[in-house]
């Protein structure tokens, strides 16, 4: 790896940010932000370059700088309004997302997400993560997780996660707590339609 040149990546994609952040035309700040990505190969700004292209309508390129974020870092959940910019984009990545949220993190985050089964229609997965040590807190990556299994489930459906965390106190006899259940609902066109939480 060559620092300087590093450095003079960092620095150009920046720029290129920059440039994206003050255009009004939406095909230009997506090209703007899609080199920007190709230019550092850093997950959030693949995933911003997706949301951008999106929204742009290009919808291939959108998953295909999705698809790479994946690959680099599968637990990068993204935000409320990258999820909406995202959402017709979803098909074509739901897969490669619950395949990469599926996989045990390698970078010393304790992070575990399992499915059991489904049951008269319902989904029921289970969640192990160190993050977040309440239900609220933990709802826009459970909404995540609930838009990738409805695009690759039956609908209309329900997804059931049962969210533990693990056990600060190392002599316990249990490794791990139980932060709660939730419930969620999608519909025919696999919009989340329902959120109940129990903890």
């Amino acid at each position: 790896m060559n620092p300087v040149g590093n450095l003079l990546r960092r620095i150009a994609a920046g720029r290129l940010r920059r440039r994206a952040r003050g255009t009004a035309d939406a095909n230009e700040r997506a090209a703007l932000l899609l080199q920007a990505a190709q230019l550092r190969d850093a997950p959030r700004l693949h995933l911003e370059a997706a949301a951008a292209l999106a929204e742009a309508g290009r919808h291939a390129e959108s998953a295909a700088s999705w698809q790479r974020t994946i690959e680099r870092e599968p637990l990068l959940i993204p935000g409320e309004t990258q999820v909406a910019a995202l959402l017709p984009v979803v098909p074509r990545v739901a897969r490669a997302v619950l395949d990469g949220l599926s996989r045990e993190s390698s970078r010393g985050r304790r992070w575990k997400l399992e499915r059991r089964g489904s049951f008269d229609g319902e989904e029921r997965w289970r969640l192990e993560q160190e993050e977040h040590d309440t239900m609220d807190a933990l709802l826009p990556t459970l909404r995540y997780v609930a838009l990738a299994v409805a695009h690759t489930s039956g609908a209309p459906g329900r997804l059931r996660i049962d969210c533990d965390r693990p056990n600060p106190d190392s002599e316990a006899y249990n490794p791990v707590v139980q932060l709660g259940e939730a419930i969620i609902t999608w519909d025919e066109g696999r919009r989340i339609t329902g959120v109940k939480m129990q903890t």
